[in-house]
């Protein structure tokens, strides 16, 4: 049992979450300040902060899984390493990669709420970090399968998780994650459902109407996996969030 589930935390709660019900992920669960919404393809975790908070904007990574203690143990046996640690929730598992960088494996019974959830859309958490090699090889540890194709930067190493999601570990001068998400389907059915929601949308910083001379040349970027269009939409937090949109890729889903 290996399932993405990163946590966001943002001041502007409502608006995220009805930018992910829009882009197609599903509500799960929800309480005061916080909310659990699931694609078909792994879980994001949302939690208020203040405006302007250090938090504000900010990703935590972290994955879901099923037996703690047989977690760690397998983790252990394949070169990573993975300590329980017990919580007011009951335990759980610190896995740290050769950066330092750190992420805790929660257990859970959840089966997914996912029926309705946009089949062409998966959760990417990236493990941004100096080491891609040390990262990649901590994911292979935690179970997470590599997959052949890229949609990061070179350099990157990508892996599904067996339950849902995409990991990727991402070359950058310091550790830290970042939450996107990955698109299967057309670029302008995206946009148009986007728009007709009344959200932004840009690519790659410049604000584009359709899928013309200026998104042809932000795939062909240097540094960047061949047709791979980054799509974002701004934030009342000040943050973004991004899709990465490439033609014939097959969602993490459907493997």
């Amino acid at each position: 049992m290996l399932r993405v589930l990163p946590t966001r935390f943002t001041s502007a709660l409502p608006e995220l979450r009805r930018l992910l019900l829009d882009l197609g992920l599903v509500p799960a669960e929800e309480g005061q300040g916080w909310a659990v919404l699931d694609s078909r393809s792994g879980r994001v975790r949302l939690r208020t902060a203040d405006p302007g908070s250090e938090r504000d904007g900010t990703v935590v990574f972290g994955v879901e899984i099923r037996d703690p203690a047989e977690f760690a143990r397998r983790t252990a046996d394949d070169g990573g390493s993975a300590a329980l640690v017990e919580s007011p929730a009951g335990a759980r598992v610190l896995v740290t990669g050769p950066d330092g960088f750190s992420f805790y494996a929660e257990p859970t019974g959840h089966t997914g709420q996912y029926v309705d959830a946009d089949p062409d859309l998966a959760v990417r958490l990236e493990w941004r970090t100096p080491d891609p090699g040390g990262a990649a090889a901590t994911l292979a540890a935690i179970g997470a399968r590599r997959r052949a194709d890229t949609l990061g930067p070179e350099g990157s190493r990508e892996f599904t998780a067996k339950n849902g999601g995409v990991l990727a570990a991402v070359p950058a001068p310091m550790a830290s994650a970042a939450l996107a998400f990955e698109y299967a389907g057309p670029l302008g059915e995206l946009e148009a459902r986007l728009a007709l929601a009344g959200w932004t949308v840009e690519h790659d910083g410049a604000d584009h109407g359709g899928a013309g001379d200026a998104v042809r040349e932000a795939a062909e970027a240097p540094g960047r996996a061949d047709g791979v269009v980054h799509v974002t939409v701004p934030l009342p937090d000040g943050s973004d969030v991004m899709v990465l949109v490439s033609k014939g890729h097959v969602p993490a889903s459907m493997r």
